[in-house]
């Protein structure tokens, strides 16, 4: 019957094989059935029916009394088993939800995630923010006015934030430390967006929109999050050596490949 199959599909999501499930479901239907009248019903060998009912009854699922020396069998009341079921599952989850957070990968690197959108980086952009605790490194020309309220709240919790950019924009209101280079203009207004954020040495977002649509790659990979970092600490050490020696100095420097 449909009902019988929806009832055992829920039963296995819940944690129930497929068999123990069978057998409860007979066990409702036939309460005090011994193991022969079971394994009769279902069509079951009567040494897979009680080892099945052997495992249900380690659960606490059913219980077992006798009668004229034969083992009868019926499940235990229903409102008793789903509250049972609703606290341990509750208790569990908690404890994972705590605990699983804690595990740190060993042996394997940080994996790389993409970001398929312009709302999907601004998300990004938004959630590493919120959980910066002491430095964070930006290069962009995107309008940064746009994470207002999250620069706001870093300036209120101490965390340094250094900006390098070409965009001569005055980001004083947000507590900014900005760096601006202005051997080139790029203004927010060109067609061409990017951004580059590493975030207390343990998270990077990379971002643009070079080939057409806007896309990016967040990782906690230390290999990519130490290449972001240095990059923009090497455009603030060149714009300061520019700044004290004369944009001829980037000539002296530049590799020609």
């Amino acid at each position: 019957m449909i009902e019988n199959e929806r009832i055992l599909e829920n039963l296995e999501k819940i944690g129930f094989g497929r068999k123990e499930a069978e057998i409860f479901l007979e066990l409702i239907k036939n309460p005090g059935a011994n193991g022969s009248q079971v394994a009769k019903a279902l069509g079951y060998p009567r040494t897979t029916v009680y080892q099945n009912l052997d495992i249900l009854q380690k659960k606490g699922y059913i219980n077992s009394y006798l009668d004229k020396e034969i083992t009868l069998y019926e499940t235990i009341d229903l409102n008793e088993l789903f509250e049972s079921y609703k606290k341990d599952v509750n208790t569990a989850t908690r404890f994972l939800k705590d605990e699983l957070n804690k595990v740190e990968i060993s042996g394997k690197q940080k994996q790389f995630y993409n970001l398929n959108s312009f709302e999907d980086v601004k998300e990004k952009i938004r959630n590493i923010l919120k959980k910066a605790e002491k430095i964070v490194y930006i290069n962009t020309n995107l309008d940064l006015f746009e994470f207002e309220k999250e620069f706001k709240k870093l300036k209120e919790k101490g965390v340094r934030v250094i900006l390098f950019s070409f965009n001569s924009i005055d980001y004083m209101s947000l507590g900014l430390e900005t760096y601006i280079r202005d051997s080139f203009n790029s203004n927010v207004t060109d067609s061409e967006k990017r951004i580059m954020m590493a975030v207390d040495l343990s998270t990077a977002i990379i971002a643009s929109n070079y080939e057409g649509e806007f896309c990016g790659t967040y990782s906690e990979n230390k290999l990519l999050v130490n290449i972001v970092t240095e990059h923009i600490k090497n455009d603030i050490h060149l714009m300061k050596l520019e700044d004290t020696f004369g944009k001829g100095i980037n000539k002296i420097m530049t590799l020609d490949f």
